[in-house]
């Protein structure tokens, strides 16, 4: 039986870049597109999918800014949202249209042999519009996209032919019922946590689901910024190499193999807690040796014995005197030197360390798994 593969793009505004980077590596791991759905940007990004032209798709996101997508002035505070909201009924759009004119190619779209479908939710009838390229009029594509894209409040609702529509995500923000119209065989979705009404009990009917969302916050969706978008870009292509177990890691990513499972998860939350770079692929080699220095980094001008966690440390613990000073402790310290704190602890005592029992577990639960890793690799 042949496969026949579906990609649903949900809403989500400005971190619609997601979606093109996670198209990059469906694209180098030879997965091809038979059918593509989206709801406001995601139709933006669907259009593009199915136009099969990546290199357009990652040009328009690199263009892509505030004051060239909505109606407003450059370096726009807010406050001008606010003001546009409350004067105008939302922000004007033409913005978005002359971009679209400039990189949407209707004819390519409708002699793809991807299968397109949008969706859009109407003012006057209080229904959505689930559409395949095939039912929506020559020349109107790129109409039903915009209709598709207007967030309202935020932006202006668009009228096509007289009739205002407002953006998919009244409908539904992530389509799955409308590509399974197609009979999909595998499913992919991207979901950008946008606003919007998302139905998840859909997805129980999908067949070889392949769910794809970033742990990371993706940015506020109504601020288009191009270094934002290179960032959400890479960091869309690593969670879909890792959705696909090319990679490893949640939160940031390694080469296969370069820990065992376990030791991947403690990797991860370490260099959540040492603030690695999340948009690069770690060896175990490469890995040990950034946190080694961000470590060091961190303890330049720090003093162990001089600070107030080490007295509870030597004391042990209570669950009442912990709970009650926990939020003055994490004033009072960083999480990278607590790490090394515990570790140093669990390190010199073993296991007559304070922190390897079950309340300091409750209490440092990141940062104790953490220092077991920096013990394990001599990091300390």
């Amino acid at each position: 039986m042949s496969t026949k593969t579906a990609l649903i793009l949900s809403g989500g505004g400005s971190r619609g870049a997601y979606q093109v980077g996670v198209w990059q590596a469906l694209r180098e791991l030879g997965i091809e597109i038979d059918i593509v759905t989206g709801a406001s940007v995601g139709a933006l990004n669907a259009a593009m999918v199915a136009q099969a032209d990546f290199d357009v798709a990652k040009r328009l996101w690199e263009e892509m800014e505030t004051h060239r997508v909505f109606d407003i002035p450059k370096d726009s505070s807010p406050l001008n949202y606010v003001k546009e909201m409350a004067i105008n009924q939302g922000a004007g759009t033409s913005g978005l249209k002359a971009l679209m004119d400039e990189y949407i190619d209707e004819d390519k779209i409708r002699t793809s042999n991807i299968s397109l479908g949008i969706t859009a939710f109407s003012l006057k009838t209080l229904k959505g519009q689930q559409l395949f390229v095939s039912e929506i009029p020559k020349g109107q594509l790129k109409d039903y996209i915009m209709a598709s894209a207007s967030a309202f409040p935020i932006l202006h609702p668009y009228r096509i032919d007289g009739e205002a529509f407002i953006d998919g995500g009244y409908e539904d923000v992530l389509p799955v019922d409308l590509a399974l119209k197609e009979k999909p065989t595998h499913v992919i979705t991207v979901n950008l946590r946008g606003y919007g009404v998302l139905n998840k009990e859909i997805l129980e009917k999908c067949p070889n689901l392949k769910w794809i969302e970033s742990p990371w916050d993706l940015g506020f969706q109504f601020k288009f910024d191009t270094s934002n978008s290179k960032r959400l870009l890479r960091l869309g292509y690593l969670d879909a190499l890792k959705a696909y177990e090319v990679l490893e890691g949640n939160y940031f990513t390694f080469s296969k193999g370069a820990f065992d499972k376990n030791m991947t998860k403690y990797a991860d939350i370490c260099a959540k807690i040492f603030q690695l770079n999340p948009l690069t692929i770690y060896t175990k080699e490469v890995f040990l040796s950034c946190l080694k220095t961000a470590m060091e980094k961190s303890l330049i001008s720090f003093n162990p014995d001089l600070n107030p966690i080490s007295k509870f440390a030597d004391k042990g613990f209570s669950l009442n005197t912990f709970t009650h000073s926990l939020p003055k402790l994490r004033d009072l310290i960083s999480y990278e030197n607590l790490t090394y704190l515990i570790a140093k602890s669990i390190k010199e005592k073993q296991e007559d360390s304070p922190f390897l029992k079950r309340t300091a577990l409750k209490l440092f639960h990141d940062e104790i798994l953490a220092a077991k890793f920096l013990i394990k690799f001599n990091l300390i």
